[in-house]
C-alpha cells in the first residue's frame, strides 16, 4: 500500500557498521531531505542495544517513521525495538545499507544507500513477517536468520576476522568446515522429529545470508513460511562443494541436504550458541513460529 510522502523521521545511525560510514551517507541523505522538505531528527548508538533501546523507550508518535543506516545487525535491533514496544503496528521501518554484509537489504534490491532513501521519499510500505523466538526467560525476534551449529559458529569466527572485511564471511565458513564436529541435537520441525548428529541448521525468513549466499532460495519475506536447510551428515570435501554452491542456491538440490518451508519449529538441545540476525545472541532451547505482516516497511515488495 502507499501512503503520503513522509513529512518527519527519524533516523538511527551505526558508526560502526561496514567501514563506519554510515555518518557520511547520512549526511548525503540529509542533504537530499532538506531538499524534499522532510524534517529529521537522528540518533548516533554507541554501543550495541542502543538502538532497541532508544526505540523501546522514545515517544516517536509524532513521526511517520524510523529509518536505520547500518548493516543486519542494525536491522535487527530496529525490529526487537519495533516489536518489544509494540511500535511495529504504526512506525514504519526505513532501511538505508552501510553494513558488510546487508543481506536483509540485498532482499529488497538495496544495494546502494540511494535506493533505500527512493523508497522511504515516496512512501510506499509492504508488510513482512518476523520470526518470533521463545526462549525459557524472553520473546526475541528475527527477521533474517537463526543459526545452529556451524551456522553459529561461522558467525564466531566472522566476528574475529572482521579486518578481512567483506570476504570474512567466506573465510569463516571454509575454516569452520575444515574443522567441522557434529553435534547431537533434538530438533522438531513441525511434526518431524531430527534425533542425533547434525552438521548444519539454519531457518530464514529471506534469500540471503552472509556476503552474497543464496542460502534459501525459494525464501519470500512475506509468505508466512520459515525456509530451513538442514544437513545430517557428510563429509568435509562434500560440505565444501554444497558451500561453494550457496552463491547460485543450487545447493538446495544435493541430495544431503534437506530444504523445508515450515510454520514453526523448535531446538531442543542444552545451551548451544545461536546467529540470530548474523549477531553472536542467544542460546537454546527454543521454540520459533512466524508472526504474519508484523513489520511495516518503506519499500514495494
Amino acid at each position: 500500500m502507499a501512503i503520503n510522502k513522509p513529512k518527519k523521521l527519524y533516523f538511527l545511525l551505526n558508526p560502526f557498521a561496514g567501514n563506519g560510514n554510515a555518518y557520511n551517507i547520512f549526511k548525503l541523505v540529509k542533504s537530499i531531505l532538506d531538499k524534499e522538505q522532510i524534517e529529521i531528527e537522528s540518533y548516533l548508538s554507541q554501543s550495541k542495544g542502543d538502538i532497541e533501546r532508544f526505540i523501546t523507550n522514545e515517544d516517536l508518535s509524532e513521526f511517520d517513521g524510523i529509518c536505520v543506516i547500518g548493516g543486519d545487525g542494525t536491522i535487527h535491533e530496529a525490529i526487537e525495538g519495533l516489536m518489544q514496544s509494540e511500535k511495529s503496528k504504526y512506525l514504519p521501518l526505513g532501511i538505508i545499507p552501510a553494513g558488510s554484509g546487508n543481506a536483509f537489504a540485498e532482499d529488497l534490491g538495496l544495494r546502494d544507500p540511494l535506493d533505500g532513501l527512493e523508497n522511504i521519499i515516496i512512501g510506499d510500505i509492504s508488510r513482512i513477517d518476523v520470526m518470533r523466538i521463545k526462549t525459557r526467560h524472553n520473546i526475541n525476534y528475527a527477521v533474517n536468520i537463526i543459526g545452529w551449529g556451524m551456522a553459529s559458529n561461522v558467525n564466531i569466527l566472522a566476528e574475529k576476522l572482521r579486518w578481512l572485511g567483506n570476504i570474512r564471511y567466506s573465510i569463516a565458513s571454509i575454516l569452520s568446515i575444515l574443522k567441522i564436529k557434529l553435534q547431537t541435537v533434538n530438533i522438531i520441525i513441525e511434526n518431524q522429529v531430527f534425533d542425533g548428529k547434525i552438521a548444519f541448521f539454519i531457518a530464514l525468513n529471506n534469500i540471503h545470508t552472509g556476503k552474497g549466499m543464496k542460502m534459501a532460495p525459494k525464501a519470500k519475506l512475506n509468505d508466512g513460511l520459515i525456509d530451513i536447510i538442514l544437513l545430517k551428515k557428510a563429509s568435509r570435501l562434500r560440505i565444501l562443494k554444497i558451500f561453494l554452491q550457496l552463491f547460485s542456491g543450487k545447493h538446495i538440490y544435493d541430495p544431503l541436504v534437506q530444504y523445508m518451508q515450515v510454520k514453526s519449529f523448535s531446538i531442543n538441545s542444552e545451551n548451544d550458541f545461536l546467529n540470530i540476525d548474523g549477531e553472536n545472541i542467544g542460546q537454546t532451547p527454543i521454540e520459533v513460529s512466524v508472526e504474519r505482516n508484523a513489520i511495516q516497511l518503506f519499500a514495494k515488495i
